[in-house]
């Protein structure tokens, strides 16, 4: 029996049985050719009340961890006796046999990584390539918008200009308008006058002279109001 058992420190509670045991039922069972998959904590539980007369009261919880340390230690064990009895010419054979193996699985892995390394680079040119062609765009873009604001800064001038015109025109129209109602006034002062001439006798040549030169001065004032 291994001596592995003896080295086991348990923690928690203490067990009801010893750990020896349960190892010693393991190997049994492994000697006896029960399969690893099928020794369990409730088998060793059986085994060790039938054969050592433990109590019914073990926890399989606790009984698991045991039962697993021995079947792995066991089988182990089992392995490397089993290994031992194969002649050496076997044994070069098979560490020929996975020298090969290794290196041809370590070829295919070097081809793979080689693959993918070069898709890699290749995707990485495209993404270049394209944060170029995006930073170029974007010099475009951000050109386009200087010159837009710069037409809309003389669209914004030609407005300021236009509406200045505009009050200008309409302060020249009000003027103009006040002297065409003056001129009416004195128009009609004038029609009054020539009425009053005729009233009184005034000859019809100084009418026409008075009147004209009235109408003289009339038209030069618009005149120069519409400079």
């Amino acid at each position: 029996m291994t001596n592995n058992a003896s080295k086991m420190k348990h923690r928690g509670r203490p067990l009801s049985y010893q750990p020896e045991l349960v190892y010693e039922v393991v190997e049994r069972l492994l000697e006896n050719g029960t399969p690893r998959a099928s020794i369990d904590a409730s088998l060793v539980k059986q085994e060790l009340c039938q054969t050592y007369g433990i109590k019914d009261t073990i926890r399989l919880e606790s009984l698991k961890r045991v039962v697993d340390d021995a079947v792995s230690e066991l089988q182990q064990d089992q392995d490397r006796a089993l290994l031992s009895t194969l002649p050496e010419t076997v044994t070069a054979s098979i560490d020929h046999f996975m020298k090969g193996a290794r290196d041809a699985f370590a070829i295919l892995v070097a081809e793979q990584n080689a693959k993918c390394h070069a898709e890699a680079e290749t995707r990485c040119a495209e993404l270049q390539f394209d944060k170029r062609s995006a930073q170029r765009h974007i010099s475009e873009l951000e050109a386009e918008i200087t010159q837009l604001q710069k037409d809309k800064q003389k669209l914004v001038e030609q407005r300021d200009c236009s509406i200045a015109d505009a009050a200008y025109i309409r302060n020249q129209l009000s003027e103009i308008k006040e002297e065409v109602t003056r001129l009416r006034g004195a128009n009609d002062f004038a029609q009054q006058l020539m009425d009053q001439y005729k009233q009184y006798g005034g000859s019809v040549e100084n009418q026409t002279d008075v009147v004209g030169r009235g109408q003289a001065t009339r038209r030069e004032a618009v005149s120069s109001k519409l400079k």
